[in-house]
């Protein structure tokens, strides 16, 4: 897990850190992980019959890949304890109103939604846009790099405890 999860922090690193806008493109649901790589992106476009859901705290594993770190900056505090203490389905429209994602939008509409953001960016001065990225990004770095260590640390030695190996069991058998 430990080597894992160091495979998963270096893709988010890479998302943040290539110096040119990204846009999620988001063609259904975004659990865990899933999540945590759309919210590194800069901007988000999810199907609106979709939705985003943390289970961590129901399977055994913190969500510690950009969740803790980044939802309080996206939603504030309260949401963010809301969406991953209690693991409930956030619809796309309720993720848009959130500012989880800019749009939710129906699935026929997903690639002209998505063709907007770029269309748009592409049209900016880059290196412009590339400083302006690094200064936005200054908070999330601020809060993935003080904690992202230890939670890899943390996640790992979890992983092996009852608790986690009971909630994998029971994934797997459907309990």
């Amino acid at each position: 897990y430990w080597k894992w999860f160091g495979a998963f922090k270096d893709m988010h690193d890479r998302l943040r850190e290539i110096g040119k806008p990204t846009v999620a493109r988001v063609n259904g649901i975004a659990v865990g992980g899933g999540n945590e790589l759309q919210m590194a992106c800069d901007l988000a476009v999810m199907v609106d019959d979709a939705y985003i859901r943390h289970v961590g705290p129901e399977h055994g594993s913190v969500p510690a890949g950009g969740a803790t770190q980044w939802l309080p900056i996206l939603v504030g505090d309260r949401r963010a304890r809301e969406i991953l203490l209690l693991c409930d389905e956030i619809p796309a429209r309720q993720a848009e109103e959130w500012g989880l994602v800019n749009r939710a939008v129906p699935a026929a509409e997903l690639d002209s939604a998505v063709d907007y953001y770029v269309e748009r960016l592409a049209a900016k001065l880059p290196q412009t846009i590339r400083y302006t990225k690094q200064q936005l990004n200054w908070w999330r770095d601020l809060s993935w790099h003080d904690t992202i260590g230890h939670a890899r640390d943390w996640l790992a030695l979890s992983m092996l405890g009852d608790e986690a190996k009971e909630a994998v069991e029971a994934f797997l058998n459907r309990r």
